[in-house]
């Protein structure tokens, strides 16, 4: 029988990234939303795979009931993103991408290639025929371009690697978007199943809503926690955004706040994450274009 598992998800321990001139928090999931999402889904594996941590992964451990819990990393390298899948401690960031990989094959994990073709994130692009990875992320759900997919399936089928398929999840409600398939229900099972090349990929691309949904629930944590810096100078939260909100100026956090409070009158929302699509989508069309000489 078939299991199901999401290779690619974070929390709040994802950092900050950087849209245009401003740094805004990767995610503000807490991990234990997003265990309850995967089990809501039916998954019976849960990697969680925050950038450059796995603190997301060790908290989610902890709130799991009916679905197993990977501790996982996405980590920034000198080439672009790998996941580092079945990990006990941080890989470092910025080695090769040929250093992070053994790195994690000798914590007895496995790695893969996530987005490898994205426009709009650290992808490995065509390196990653070259090198010593498990498996090659081929359906990301996050990525709603589509071209990014196509790219990566294409150049991808033939490669003796295993195919794999996850949300790239920055929200609850996109858990289990994108989803690898491997016989047998276990985690231990689907660490074979990369190993041995037999992974299947399936889901759906996460729809504009949800995509508003999270930009909004982002925003309005955000609110929150410079609100709550500005009554007490105790930071409780202990992730990378509040520490970065704590350390704002008065008159920034005002502004800030002035201006996430802009973004949340409609149709301010809908209208910027629907810009914000079709820009990545251009994107990476002319990246499609460009790779397949067009």
């Amino acid at each position: 029988m078939n299991g199901k598992a999401d290779l690619h998800t974070h929390t709040k321990y994802s950092g900050l990234s950087k849209v245009l001139f401003l740094q805004i928090p990767d995610s503000v999931s807490e991990p234990r939303d997003v265990v309850r999402a995967a089990e809501a889904k039916k998954l019976d594996v849960l990697c969680v795979t925050d950038h450059n941590s796995i603190r997301g992964g060790l908290e989610a451990g902890k709130h799991a009931r009916s679905v197993e819990v990977v501790v996982g990393e996405e980590v920034m390298t000198a080439d672009g993103e790998v996941l580092g899948l079945f990990l006990n401690e941080n890989v470092p960031r910025g080695l090769s991408a040929e250093e992070t990989i053994d790195i994690i094959h000798g914590m007895g994990g496995v790695a893969i290639a996530p987005h490898p073709f994205s426009a709009h994130c650290a992808a490995l692009g065509d390196k990653v025929l070259s090198i010593d990875l498990d498996g090659i992320e081929v359906f990301n759900a996050f990525h709603r371009d589509r071209y990014s997919n196509d790219l990566a399936l294409s150049k991808c089928s033939g490669s003796g690697k295993a195919l794999t398929g996850g949300s790239d999840a920055h929200a609850p409600m996109m858990v289990g978007d994108g989803f690898t398939t491997f016989e047998g229900r276990t985690a231990e099972e689907l660490r074979k199943a990369i190993v041995g090349r037999r992974t299947g990929f399936g889901g759906e691309y996460t729809t504009i809503r949800n995509v508003v949904w999270m930009t909004t629930l982002l925003v309005l944590k955000v609110q929150r926690v410079i609100a709550r810096s500005m009554v007490t100078g105790t930071n409780r939260e202990d992730t990378e955004y509040s520490d970065a909100i704590y350390d704002m100026r008065r008159a920034t956090k005002l502004i800030s706040l002035g201006a996430s409070f802009m973004f949340l009158l409609p149709p301010t929302a809908f209208v910027a994450s629907v810009i914000g699509d079709r820009l990545n989508t251009s994107k990476s069309r002319t990246n499609w274009l460009r790779l397949n000489g067009e």
